[in-house]
């Protein structure tokens, strides 16, 4: 059953936006900073240097993939003319996974000690990158939600550009089982991928 009123497809937008806006900011508690008085000569400057650094890559590299799943949704919402319960139901487990990132992603400060501490974010990258797959797949499944001058060819493009993030976050869980290393380079892999393979869209699409 789709839904029109009182959660409209503008409201959803718009909390979508809110709670990408949020996450996006909280992603900032965790760059390191060193506490007042604690920097008293070179070797702590540079101790503290190299840790921030670190955490201001991850930052960097965290609030990219967030701006990737951000543009990701709209697209699909783009594509679409209303939703029903059950978008809706597993949307909130998307957004609810979004929150989650900033938690999970300050566990990669501890990986240096700790190598299965980055576990924790690659299990929430795949379940964001899964269910955003699996939204537009059953978005497809019922046509009565998409927008009628949708072409077949730009619903398969984007369904191909929403696996990119889950098959991307399932070879980070192998990295960390592997105990591979430099798993920070992963943050842009997807946006690579879709510059390079998903640059321009069908040229029937109308957006």
């Amino acid at each position: 059953m789709a839904i029109y009123e009182p959660i409209s497809k503008v409201n959803l937008e718009r909390i979508t936006n809110g709670i990408f806006a949020f996450t996006m900011t909280l992603l900032a508690r965790n760059i390191l900073m060193p506490d007042a008085g604690s920097i008293t000569d070179i070797l702590t400057f540079n101790k503290y240097f190299i840790a921030t650094a670190s955490s201001v890559i991850d930052f960097v590299g965290i609030f990219v993939l967030l701006a990737m799943f951000w543009m990701l949704f709209f697209q699909m919402f783009h594509r679409m003319r209303v939703f029903d319960y059950h978008f809706l139901h597993v949307h909130m487990l998307a957004l609810m996974a979004i929150v989650l990132l900033p938690f999970s992603s300050a566990f990669t400060g501890l990986s240096q000690n700790f190598p299965f501490a980055d576990l924790f974010f690659q299990l929430n990258y795949c379940v964001l990158g899964v269910t955003l797959a699996y939204l537009w797949h059953y978005a497809r499944s019922k046509p009565d939600l998409l927008d009628p001058g949708l072409t077949d060819s730009d619903a398969i493009f984007l369904a191909r550009k929403c696996f990119v993030p889950p098959a991307v976050a399932v070879l980070g869980i192998f990295m960390v089982l592997a105990g591979t290393r430099y798993l920070d380079l992963l943050y842009f892999l997807p946006f690579i991928i879709i510059a390079l393979f998903f640059r321009n869209p069908p040229e029937e699409s109308a957006c």
